[in-house]
């Protein structure tokens, strides 16, 4: 997922740069040329995989799309990317329109937005495997206050600019706790790992599509108070899965963390390697 944090700290601030500077197809022919790189890159560097042992037929893997529980979840991620996505498609308008920075210092401003997203990503990472719904409900909780504070205090530099980084920090990032909540809901199969890529990518045309047309028609801040809007829509799909946990004690720790298997005592090193990886 760290790629992908990363890929925001130095992909966003260089598009911004170059569409300034050559126009915004100029912008699109770099993205064009970063990706096919990035393809000849994957075909020569990433190993091929055999198969897992254990692996189920896609009508097995299918099954559990039955689960209303698993759309539910499907859900959270839309809202929380959508949320985010709200916003992030139109900082730069935004920080420039609003704010008052100069063109020039937009490209800095979203290097900081991305290094906030790769240290979210990572505290993120820690507590998922232990708390995916306890991290959900805290990043949409924040993300929700960051945005609407954002929007209230957007024509102040300082506040603006630490509203954003707060974004940041807990947007996208929620991403490892969103995956670890899909496997738990359904599996950890290419199938269901897939369908939520697709709710995913659905929350970056809803947040973006949603954001344009709230921008057009109420000003600038309309994309940050509807990203605040539809993190509180995401903390309400959590609802569901926080009164289970509450009735099962411990307010939904029990739930969220699973007992890990036994050590297999190391005998083959070697062996053990190649199975974990």
């Amino acid at each position: 997922m760290n790629g992908l944090m990363l890929g925001t700290l130095l992909g966003l601030p260089l598009a911004t740069l170059v569409g300034e500077h050559l126009g915004w197809r100029a912008a699109f022919w770099v993205i064009t040329g970063i990706t096919a790189l990035a393809a000849l890159a994957t075909a020569a560097g990433v190993p091929r995989l055999d198969r897992a042992d254990g692996g189920g037929s896609v009508r097995e893997e299918a099954a559990v799309l039955r689960r209303p529980r698993l759309w539910l979840v499907f859900s959270t991620s839309t809202l929380i990317i959508g949320a985010t996505f709200a916003a992030f498609s139109y900082l730069n308008p935004i920080l420039t329109g609003v704010t008052g920075f100069a063109t020039g210092t937009v490209p800095l401003l979203l290097i900081a937005y991305g290094a906030a997203t790769v240290v979210g990503n990572t505290v993120v990472g820690r507590l998922a495997d232990r708390y995916p719904v306890g991290a959900q409900v805290a990043g949409l909780a924040l993300n929700a206050l960051f945005l609407a504070g954002f929007a209230l205090l957007a024509r102040l530099p300082v506040p603006a600019v630490a509203m954003m980084l707060g974004v940041g920090l807990v947007g996208v990032t929620m991403n490892p706790a969103m995956a670890t909540r899909v496997q738990r809901a359904g599996n950890a199969g290419p199938l269901v790992n897939t369908v939520h890529s697709s709710f995913i990518t659905l929350g970056v045309i809803v947040g973006s599509s949603c954001g344009g047309l709230a921008l057009d028609s109420y000003g600038l801040r309309a994309p940050l108070w509807l990203g605040a809007g539809l993190a509180v829509l995401g903390l309400l799909t959590l609802l569901p899965d926080l009164v289970r946990g509450a009735r099962r004690g411990g307010g939904g720790r029990p739930e969220e963390q699973r007992p890990r298997q036994a050590t297999v005592p190391d005998r083959e090193p070697r062996d053990m390697c190649a199975a974990r990886s």
